[in-house]
């Protein structure tokens, strides 16, 4: 595995100019957060003074980032419903926007008639949970296009969708929320210090990102730019000013959420111990086995299918191509449906002789297995990651 030290970038995290690249990465097939296949040839970096994972800001990636949104469509899937989490809880999976304010009606104190943005709000989904859970709540929207405004007027307290730059925004906010946009953007630092302004002294910044600490498929996601872990979202936030109120991984499985607090001013946060790139190097090889072992069993099989029709499951396809014959999945709204032109069916369908690969995390994906395997039907699930 061959490290190169990436010159012209510098860490989206702790702004240190010592990234070093994984090049092994190259070789990835790699997907987008719209859960469309993507070919190889991605670069990921580690930064070697703090330990953040990110891609490699090239006139490359901005073109294919370019590319992406010109097309991009939210939840395709399930026309445009977000997707349901299983949580773990025993009232089985729940949208993720109904956990969220579960959580932030618990950590947070806001009046009544709370103005709060929903920063990168896509198709509206969160403040469409917002508006019936606080009628009251005045609700504004931020996104690159202004798709999404035919759902969002149907709200009765929605008030505007801003599709400008932040500085052209020109009110004052209690609540900020950020739920998967944060590592979408550049100069994530940059946008967290704009929104301080948009908060004042007493308003709160709500962030939600991917845990790559748990799920590695987060590297392969084309238009994912920064890749954090706890440690490195405290200290991104904190470096853009802002006190931490809460940063943990316990609201969502392999998601992370943050809560800040604009403060006067701020030290640096020191340097703190990690593993860095040993860390991403041991899920970079992860990630290529998985596609080597499912080509390898997909040439074996006469009726070889994968498991879920998201990230995991559409970056997988599109690494073993031709060779997928169906897609299995447990969402109502998408089995009876076609994926990347291949049937989704239920699990109880799957014809004997068949074999389906579970792209999950190794704890998931061994679950998955346990619960559906049956007679003439073998599930495999990926290996342990090698830290």
């Amino acid at each position: 595995m061959t490290l190169v030290l990436s010159s012209g970038n510098s860490c989206q995290v702790c702004g240190s100019e010592r990234l070093r690249e994984l090049v092994s990465f190259r070789e990835l097939p790699r997907v987008t957060s719209d859960a469309r296949p993507w070919p190889a040839g991605g670069r990921l970096a580690c930064c070697e003074e703090c330990g953040a994972a990110q891609k490699i800001v090239d006139d490359a990636w901005r073109a294919e980032i370019a590319q992406i949104y010109r097309n991009y469509e939210l939840y395709h899937q399930s026309q445009g419903d977000e997707q349901p989490i299983f949580s773990g809880q025993s009232t089985g999976p729940q949208p993720r926007s109904a956990l969220i304010i579960d959580y932030l009606d618990g950590a947070l104190t806001l009046r009544e008639d709370a103005r709060v943005l929903d920063f990168g709000c896509g198709t509206g989904s969160a403040l469409k949970t917002f508006s019936g859970r606080h009628p009251r709540w005045r609700l504004y929207g931020a996104e690159i296009r202004d798709d999404a405004r035919e759902r969002l007027v149907q709200l009765p307290n929605f008030v505007e969708l801003y599709t400008c730059d932040l500085d052209a925004i020109d009110a004052r906010f209690d609540l900020v929320t950020l739920i998967h946009s944060l590592e979408h953007l550049i100069s994530p630092v940059d946008t967290l210090i704009e929104l301080r302004r948009l908060i004042g002294d007493d308003g709160r910044v709500f962030v939600q990102v991917p845990d790559c600490a748990i799920t590695p498929f987060d590297f392969v996601i084309v238009d994912h730019l920064t890749h954090f872990t706890v440690e490195s979202l405290r200290r991104l936030g904190e470096r853009a000013g802002y006190e931490t109120v809460a940063a943990h991984d316990a609201l969502l499985p392999k998601e992370l959420s943050w809560i800040g607090k604009a403060v006067a001013s701020r030290d640096r946060p020191a340097a703190t111990p990690h593993k860095g790139m040993d860390e991403i190097r041991a899920q970079v090889d992860w990630l290529n086995a998985q596609v080597r072992n499912s080509r390898e069993l997909a040439r074996s099989s006469a009726n070889f299918g994968i498991f879920g029709t998201s990230i995991s499951g559409t970056w997988l396809a599109g690494a073993v191509d031709e060779e997928v014959d169906f897609f299995v999945d447990e969402d109502p709204r998408r089995i009876g449906r076609e994926h990347m032109g291949r049937p989704v069916i239920a699990p109880d369908n799957v014809a004997e002789n068949s074999d389906v690969f579970v792209p999950l995390i190794p704890k998931v994906a061994a679950a998955v297995k346990s619960r559906l395997a049956r007679q003439g039907v073998r599930y495999h699930a990926p290996a342990e990651i090698v830290r």
